[in-house]
Order: structure tokens, then sequence, then C-alpha cells
């Protein structure tokens, strides 16, 4: 057997047993018999209980200790409550002869080989099995149970297969025999175990030492007699022997019947014991004899730092001694006490700033104020912005974001934990009365490693302290734990002796390995891309890059100077094109030109220009009604005829000069008819806004309630599924139409498994941009796929700036020369994405894709929309250089500025200078959509 890949299992090689300190080695060790282990796997729920004693009780009668795997995965109605019979009598099995049985998990199938979906599977399956086992009584006193061991008849997928389930504490994985839907042929036929990179151990039976050689039926049981010499066979090689007997397979048998046939098997397993051949242990027992390291973890948590100059000298001290001693520590900040914020405390930030460069030493927010129940019943928004405060304040201060949350005094709700997962946090530390969630990733994403130890026994009077040993007790031997430690209640050199030595005696004990959360989650989580690129976006969206909106009156003056030249596009285009205004503009012969024809887009953003200029009081009531009345009066005219019905045509002319472009796009009918119901919403129906939309008959179009598009030869196609189509498909939704889902993958707001299936059904539809997704959150507040794009996008743009310097803000973009047009975004690939530059078939796409560098604009419309939704500080440097460089006196913005010249290119248009608009309108509106969230 190759062992040069993998962690060795003591049990069945010729090596170096460990040392008694569990610091090294001893020198050489005689070959050990061959380990074995009986388990008893795959009981469910409505499990015969006296079946299940007598077949028990047949292996304890002959001293022979098993593993006894519980179903927990699957229909919620056959996983067994803590109610249940059978949890009843684990648990008195479990008081009665606690080393006779290590009680596992059994999955009949792991999740596909993805270390993310292993994870969640293999935490929801610990939850549920920790909620069952565990006697509240028992639990305040003793050490929690949790299963160390899981069984699948699920085949080896890779050799890093189910590494990640090693986050929800399992360490061993025994793939049972008989799947014979091995396609991967990883497997070895007569066992053998491969050790992923967590430690997790793949452990391997041979189907002939399986009661039914591994096809779980009855007829199949091998008789126990056919057993024996199979084990004596399996002990010539050097693995460990797995003997299995699935509790199914017992089904027909009666009580006695089924003792009987335990204890004939009791005898095999003893026949090859007897002969010094095997040995028999339990998997938890084999897995700690075989690692001198990292059996077990143990978190050391120094909780409440707090800006208070009477009690953190001596916190300081007293942490800065654990990691001269040499032990990892999390310190546990509070950032924003009565004494005032960590940001204006320059001591603490110096003490933390030094104290950061030792990789020992690591940091996790513990609520804002940490106040009582801080946490606890508050809407989502102020969770979000209590734990938000709480990790930017940290991050400001020191450089560094905490890869923990603590809530103040434990408590929390549903709300903190989306909130928590909102902030790209990994771990959540919180120790809760359930009995669930001691160790897993749950559905917000979120690792929780909750099983925390204190030496406080109660919070009152003088702060009593557990005994030692009581301490002990309750950490017991196996379980990943957190040693939580408050200095300012260890007043006396009692208390503080007592922790440092217990500290000194966990580090000590064989197997386990003290150490800080954030070596906590490297140790136990292999690489997770997909989780780790939403959370990196939610951190460098909602934490690193945010910071409280502060509207001061120098930026209140710039908005509206910016709005008001943005307005003069406007303007100028009334005056020239009988009050509409031309796609774009430019400076042609001395002289401002323009591109005589608008899409039904444009129209919108004129539509919304009016608006927003008019709550600006850039213009006032009288010259608003003459535009929104012509605007409307052009709208009227020109319909596109399909399939019987009137449409919105394609593209209008402004001038007498040159054709129309005819057909239907639904996406920029959809802009149009979000700019219509927001005018008629602000103006109360003043204008005849329903009338135009009654005359136009969408049916024809939306099959299916599916968006479409229809070329000027009549040609209609699917559009459903492209970049626009949620914020379009809003628009129609809005006046009334039936329109499918843009997206089939489930809200992901709030759910990670939900997140990470939109972002693949994203990645698959190709390019995103600042529009339309940020667009919809100003005009509509946003949806959640929207939502998530756009932080996937702004984090990707800031990502591209920090690595290459270049300002980076993607969107569609009039251009000034050839192609006239691109649509500049971000491609999300499997490692990754792209910046990629995209021209209309029609606009030299050859010539486009060579010069794409040259065609790289820091968009001048993407800029305000980012301040406007993502306040922080990339967008106030995308505005300020915007603000430098795209102005056009008396023209309004330029659509951009060149990334690779870093000069404005000549050309304005009616879409940047409206969402410019736009946004200043919604910024200085207090950011409250154009549309209330009633209407929208």
């Amino acid at each position: 057997m190759n062992i040069t890949r993998r962690s060795v299992l003591l049990g069945g090689i010729s090596l170096p047993f460990l040392a008694v300190a569990g610091r090294g080695v001893a020198t050489a060790a005689a070959r050990l018999p061959n380990p074995l282990i009986v388990t008893i796997s795959g009981v469910g729920a409505d499990a015969d209980t006296g079946k299940l004693g007598a077949v028990a009780n047949a292996f304890s009668s002959a001293g022979l200790p098993i593993a006894m795997t519980i179903k927990m995965a699957g229909d919620p109605r056959g996983i067994p409550g803590y109610s249940s019979n059978l949890a009843k009598w684990i648990r008195q099995s479990v008081e009665l002869a606690p080393d006779a049985i290590e009680f596992g998990i059994h999955a009949a199938k792991i999740v596909a080989a993805d270390p993310y979906l292993q994870a969640r599977h293999a935490g929801e399956m610990q939850a549920a099995f920790s909620q069952m086992i565990n006697a509240f009584d028992r639990y305040k006193s003793k050490a929690v149970i949790t299963a160390l061991t899981l069984t699948t008849n699920q085949p080896l997928q890779s050799y890093q297969d189910a590494a990640s389930m090693r986050s929800a504490g399992i360490r061993t994985v025994i793939r049972l025999a008989g799947e014979h839907d091995d396609k991967v042929g990883l497997q070895p036929s007569d066992g053998g175990y491969w050790t992923t990179n967590t430690g997790l151990v793949n452990t391997f039976a041979s189907a002939r030492t399986s009661a039914t050689s591994g096809n779980g039926t009855v007829a199949a049981l091998t008789a126990p007699a056919m057993l024996a010499p199979n084990i004596a066979a399996l002990t010539a090689n050097t693995d460990p022997i797995i003997v299995e007997i699935p509790f199914d397979a017992l089904a027909g048998l009666s009580n006695a019947d089924a003792a009987d046939y335990a204890a004939g098997v009791a005898m095999a397993v003893l026949a090859a014991t007897s002969s010094g051949a095997a040995r028999v242990l339990t998997p938890q027992k084999l897995y700690a004899q075989s690692r001198g390291t990292g059996r077990r973890y143990i978190v050391v948590r120094v909780d409440d730092l707090r800006l208070d100059s009477d009690t953190d000298p001596s916190h300081m001290a007293f942490v800065r001694g654990l990691i001269e001693a040499g032990y990892p520590v999390t310190n546990a900040i509070i950032p924003a006490p009565k004494a005032g914020l960590l940001s204006a405390d320059e001591s603490s930030k110096a003490y933390l700033q030094s104290m950061l460069a030792d990789q020992r030493y690591d940091i996790a927010g513990h609520g804002w104020h940490h106040t009582p129940s801080e946490l606890l019943g508050n809407s989502l928004g102020k969770d979000v912005d209590l734990i938000r405060d709480c990790m930017s304040e940290i991050y400001r201060s020191t450089g560094r974001l905490p890869l923990t949350y603590i809530p103040p005094n434990d408590d929390f709700d549903d709300n903190t934990l989306n909130a928590v997962a909102g902030t790209g946090t990994p771990i959540f530390a919180a120790e809760k009365g359930t009995l669930r969630w001691f160790n897993g990733l749950d559905r917000h994403g979120l690792l929780h490693v909750s099983n925390t130890i204190k030496f406080e026994s109660a919070w009152t009077g003088d702060l009593p302290y557990f005994s030692e040993e009581q301490v002990f007790d309750y950490l017991g031997a196996d379980n990943d734990a957190v040693f939580c430690v408050h200095p300012d209640t260890a007043k006396t050199p009692e208390k503080k002796k007592a922790i440092l030595d217990s500290i000194a005696r966990m580090s000590g004990e064989p197997g386990t390995t003290l150490i800080n959360f954030a070596e906590y989650y490297k140790a136990v989580c292999p690489a997770m891309p997909k989780l780790d690129r939403i959370r990196q976006a939610r951190a460098d969206v909602s934490v690193k890059d945010w910071r409280k909106p502060d509207p001061h009156r120098l930026e209140e003056e710039a908005l509206r100077a910016d709005a008001e030249l943005a307005w003069t596009y406007f303007d100028w285009g009334a005056k020239n094109f009988n009050g509409m205004a031309p796609a774009t503009s430019w400076i042609e012969f001395g002289k401002q030109t323009g591109y005589p024809f608008t899409t039904m887009w444009d129209t919108g953003s004129h539509i919304l220009a009016a608006v927003s200029a008019q709550r600006l009081r850039i213009i006032d009531q009288t010259e608003f009604e003459k535009m929104i009345n012509r605007i409307l009066a052009f709208l009227g005219q020109g319909d596109f005829s399909f399939a019987g019905v009137k449409l919105p045509n394609t593209e209008r002319r402004l001038s007498s000069k040159g054709g129309e472009r005819d057909g239907f796009d639904s996406a920029d009918v959809g802009r149009l008819l979000v700019a219509l119901k927001i005018l008629d919403s602000y103006t109360a129906g003043a204008f005849p806004v329903f009338k135009l939309v009654q005359h136009w008959s969408f049916g024809p179009v939306l099959e299916d309630g599916e968006l479409h598009v229809v070329s000027d030869a009549g040609k209609i196609s699917s559009a459903q599924y492209n970049s626009y189509g949620g914020y379009a498909g809003r628009g129609y939704s809005l006046w009334g139409e039936a329109i499918s889902p843009a997206f089939t993958t489930p809200d992901p707001s709030n759910d990670m498994d939900a997140a990470l299936a939109a972002m693949a059904e994203i990645q698959r539809r190709g390019r995103i941009a600042t529009e339309p997704h940020v667009t919809e959150e100003i005009e509509l507040g946003g949806s959640p796929h929207g939502r998530l794009i756009a932080d996937i996008l702004y984090a990707a743009q800031m990502k591209r700036f920090r690595d290459t310097g270049i300002l980076t803000c993607v969107s569609e973009t009039a251009m000034a020369g050839p192609p006239y047009f691109t649509y500049q975004g971000y491609q999300l690939t499997d490692d990754g994405g792209t910046f990629p530059v995209d021209t209309l078939k029609t606009s030299a796409p050859d010539k486009a894709a060579k010069l794409s560098d040259s065609l790289r604009l820091v968009n001048s419309k993407g800029a305000y929309l980012w301040l406007a939704a993502r306040p922080g500080d990339y967008a106030q440097k995308l505005v300020a250089y915007v603000r430098e460089r795209a102005k056009m006196k008396g023209m309004g913005f330029s659509a951009g500025v060149s990334e690779r010249t870093g000069k404005r290119i000549e050309v304005t248009d009616i879409n940047t200078n409206g969402i410019i608009l736009e946004s200043a309108a919604y910024i200085l509106g207090g950011r409250k959509p154009l549309l209330s969230s009633a209407e929208a």
C-alpha cells in the first residue's frame, strides 16, 4: 500500500506509536494487530428498539465495542427527533454504557463531490443528530455528544471526497461495500483508507466482511461461519477491517433471531481477536490513536476588549502573555462601547496592529456596543447596521477583516444570522440552548463553531468559577471546542492560575491542537471557491468599502451642480429637436450636433431625467409639464404593427431625414414602462399615461409570460433570459402583465445554497454590467438576483483596481467613433472572471475585439449609480474621477473616460445624463427608490 500520499492509520501499519505527551512519537513500536470495526449501519427512525437492544447486547456481552450509525438524511419524517423512541433508547444507552457504542450518522448517498454541498450536507445531519442525542440536563455538566463517524454506501469520488465534512466534526467516513455504481473506480474492493487534506479519513469496507456481502437484502445474510475466514484473510493486509451489519437487513428476523445472528458475528470477530490478528475498537478510538496532532481542535478565545482604560491594560497583558507563551488566541473586540469608537482610540489601535503581526493572534467582532440583547427582536435592517458597523469599524482601525462574529451574550436570532452572512463573515460562534449547530455549515453559509466552554458558572455576585475538573468534564476528549476566557472575571490569582493551568493542560493532551478561529477555518475547510467568491463580494462591498452615507453641504452642492450640467443635454435637445433629446451628441465642425434618433430605452431615460430635474428644482412645473406632454405625444405616434396589435417601435427618428428602425425590443420597452409608471406615480396620474399604455397590446410578444423581440421583418424570438430580463420584466408587471420569473433559481438573499445556484445561472447567461441591475435599485428597489449581481460586479471592479491600479466601472455605452456603441461588462468564469468589450454585430466586431483595450472606459453614469447604491470609498473614487475628467461644458457629461488615455471620449448621450440626474435625485432624496416599495 502506498503511504507516501496518505496520513497513516497507526493500527494496521508497523509505525511509531504516539508519545504520551502528544508532542512527538516514540522511536519504534511493534506492529499492532489489525484494527477491526464492527458497525451496525443505517438505523432508521422507526427502528424496533427491542431488536436494536438485542443486537447491541450480543456484542457488549462478548466485550466488543461497536459503532451504530443513524439515518439522518433524506425525508425529514424519517429522521428521528428528540422525543422519538429511538432517540430515547440512544440516550439511555449512552448513560448506561457510554463506551459500548459509538453513535454516528448514516447517509446512503453523499451529495455530489462539491465541497460546499458536502459541508452543508454534513452540517445539517450533524445539527439534527446533536439535537436528537443530547439530553439537556446532561449537557450542562458533560461534554456534548456529536457524530464523529459517518457511514455511507456512496463510493469514493475523488481523493479529497468528503474532506469538507470535517467542518461538521466528522472525522471518519466509512465507505460501505456493495454499491455497484462506482464509476470513478478509486475505491479498493478489499479495504483501505485515504486521509484528506482536512484530516478526515475515508475508510473502505470489503464486501467479504459485510453481513449482506454489500447487497443489503435479508436473503443475502452471510452466515457468521463464512465471515470468520473472510476476516482472517483480511488480517493478512495492513488495512482496517470493517465488519458491517446493515440494520435493515435484519428486518425479517425476530428479535431473538437477530440477537442470535449478531452473537454469531461476534463469535467470528472474537476468533480473529483471540488469535492476535485483530483488535476491535470504534472508529473514533482508531482515529484518536492515529493522529499525533489535529485529532481535535480547541479554539482559545479571549472576550471583551472594550476600550476601557481600567480593564484593557490587564486584558492586553493577559493576551500578550498567551501569545508569548506560544498559544494562539482569537481576541473578541467590542468596537463601540460607551468609551467611544475604536477608530478614535490610538492606544487600542496601536496594540491591535502590533499584535496582528503575529499569525497566532486573530480578531473577532463581538457586538457593536455589547449591550444586553443587542441583537434580539430587531428588524433585519437594524441587525445589518449593527453587525456591519462592528466589522467595518474593526477593519478600518486595524486593516484586518475579522473572520468571526460572536454575538454579545450569545443572544441571536435568524435576522442576526442573515445579517452576519450578509457581511461575508465565514464563522459564527455562539452557545445556544437548542443543542443544534455546534459545528457545521448552515444554509446561510456560516460555519458554526459553538461548543463553548467557560469557567464562569454564573454571571452573578463574585462571578463563581467551575472547578478545573468540571471544565474538563464539559470539554470531553473528542469534540472540537472553544475555550472562552474573560480576563475581567479572573480577579483573583487563583482564577488566573486555573485559566492558565487549563490552557497548558489542553495543550498537552495527545492529539489536541490549540488554535484560533482563523487557523481553525483553514484546518477544517478545504477550498470552496464559489462560496468564497460570494463571501468576498459581500465583505468587499458591505464592510471593506462601505462607509455610512454622510452627505454634507459641499457634497450636496457638488451633486446639484452635476445634475444641472447633465440637464443641459436635455435643454439643448429640446431646443433643437422639437422638445425631444437625441440619443447621442458631439461637436462637429465646432458646433454641437446630435444623432437624430431615439430608442424606447432612451425615451424612458428622458422621462426620468425630467422627473429628476423637477424633483431637484432644476426646472419649474411649467417646463416639466411642457416636456412631458411633448414626450407623451411623441410616444403616441409611430407605432409598430405586429400580429394585429400596436407596439412601441424599436427606434424613432427625431427629424424629417432618415428612416426609422422598425421592430420591437422588449428590454427597451420594459425600461420605458418603468419610467411611465414612475411618472404616473410622481404626478398622481396628472398626465394621460394610462391611456397611452393601454393603446399598446403586449400579448403577442409576452407569450407564456416571456419577453420577446421582433425584427423589422417580423421574426419573433425570446429575450427572457438575457441580463436585462429581470429589470425589463418588472416594467411589464407594473402595468399588470403576467411575466414569468426571469431567473429559475430561488431568492439568493438569505440562503447560500440559492446564492450559489443563482451565481451559476448568472454565469451561464453571459455578461453583467452596472446597468440595468443598479438602475433597478434606485428606480424600483433592488430585486434579490439583481442585488447579488450588483455585489459581484462591484467587488470584481474593486479587485481589478486593487490588482492593476486601473479604476474600473463597466456598463453599456455610446462611443465617439466606430463601433459607436459597446457593451462593457463582466463575465463570470469558473476561476474568476473577465472584463470583455462587446459590440453590436453591425459595428465591426473584429476590429472591436482587437482594440478592446483602447475602447475600455470608466463609465460616467455607472460611477454615479454606484455612488447612489453602494456609497463607499470606491464609488467616491469613481465619481471624483468622472467629475474631474468627463465634464463637457454646456453639453453634459461624456459617456466615459478612456482607461488607456485618462481622457474623456468626445461624445455625450441621453442615457449618461439621464442616469446622472436620477442618481443625484435618489441620493439627495434620502436614497429612496423613485417608485415606492408599495407600488413596485
